[in-house]
């Protein structure tokens, strides 16, 4: 009996614990089952970081393009007008930013005195150079400077530096009488400018030594820039130069003058420009002094001059050129009867 027991004991001990460990079975199985949606979830969050990675990628480069098509074109615009400009002896009607230095070397100028335009009355009893001079040779080194205040306007400023030579008195040399205006382009289109320029002369130069005027003059001036063909240029101007002061030989004076120029340029290799032009001086008042003695004294009012000038410019590209022109009196009455002018220019 008590093996019979011990074995029904057995026997439900064996029970019990096969449903424990079926129940263990079941619990241990219940949190394998939140696992499975969990497995997902890894590559979502993968996803995210490659949208995050892939959205800057496309945002920059535009912005950079932009900027630099935006400099090329502002740039390419600035020097299609600023360079159009090829003359060398008639003022430019295109506002630039620019610095020039230019070399003149005249010869022959037989009456300095006329109309006080390139130097005063001399002798005793006037503040130009103690002797009839003769005739007059000269050499001038000319610095310019004009900057854009605005899209149509520019203000400049030129400072002359003389060597004189005469025929009857010392050669002398310094600072000849500076100038400083503005030039205000009234109407501008792509293939005409027309401007209105004032230039103030001031006496700087030592008029004792035929370095100045002593006296200031004001010049008013219309400039125009015509583009005729593609390669055909024309450019033209009228001045009227005005002294406040000065003696009873100073006068006005009107200046005028046309040009062409010939070529296309190249703003990234060498070009080339042929230049014509032809301008001319009339006296409208004043005294001019002859010839000794001292006392032979003419009326220069109407005294027409005429010269023709031929010159070449070239550059390489957009930013600088180099112009050399020789001028011709084609009048009896002259400033110079030659003239030779080789310049330099630098944009900026």
């Amino acid at each position: 009996m008590r093996v019979r027991f011990h074995c029904g004991r057995l026997v439900w001990a064996l029970c019990v614990g096969a449903g424990l460990l079926s129940a263990a079975a079941v619990h241990g199985q219940a949190p394998l089952t939140p696992q499975t949606p969990q497995a997902p979830e890894l590559p979502k969050k993968e996803e995210k970081k490659e949208e995050k990675k892939e959205e800057p990628a496309p945002s920059t480069p535009p912005t950079d393009t932009s900027d630099t098509s935006q400099s090329d074109s502002q740039d390419t615009g600035d020097s299609a007008s600023s360079f159009d400009s090829a003359v060398g002896y008639i003022d430019n009607a295109i506002p630039v930013n620019l610095l020039r230095l230019r070399f003149d070397f005249a010869y022959n100028n037989n009456r300095p005195t006329r109309a006080e335009f390139f130097y005063p009355k001399g002798g005793p009893f006037g503040p130009g150079l103690p002797i009839y001079s003769g005739n007059v040779d000269y050499q001038d080194i000319i610095t310019y400077l004009e900057g854009k205040v605005a899209d149509n306007a520019s203000l400049f400023l030129e400072v002359p530096f003389r060597f004189l030579n005469p025929d009857f008195n010392a050669n002398h040399k310094g600072f000849s009488d500076l100038n400083a205006g503005f030039k205000w382009a009234f109407y501008s289109d792509a293939d005409v400018v027309a401007s209105f320029q004032l230039r103030t002369f001031a006496p700087t130069g030592y008029s004792r030594r035929g370095l100045g005027t002593r006296h200031v003059s004001l010049e008013p001036a219309f400039l125009l820039f015509t583009r005729l063909t593609e390669r055909v240029v024309m450019e033209s101007e009228l001045r009227y130069w005005v002294p406040a002061g000065g003696t009873d030989f100073a006068g006005d004076v009107i200046r005028y003058g046309v040009g062409f120029s010939y070529g296309r340029r190249d703003p990234c290799d060498w070009w080339l420009t042929p230049v014509v032009e032809v301008v001319g001086w009339t006296v409208l008042s004043g005294k001019e002094q002859v010839a000794p003695p001292l006392t032979a004294v003419e009326d220069a009012a109407g005294d027409t001059i005429v010269n023709a000038k031929f010159g070449v410019r070239i550059g390489n590209g957009d930013r600088s050129d180099f112009y050399v022109g020789y001028g011709r009196a084609l009048t009896g009455e002259v400033w110079y009867k030659d003239l030779l002018r080789v310049e330099m220019r630098w944009r900026f």
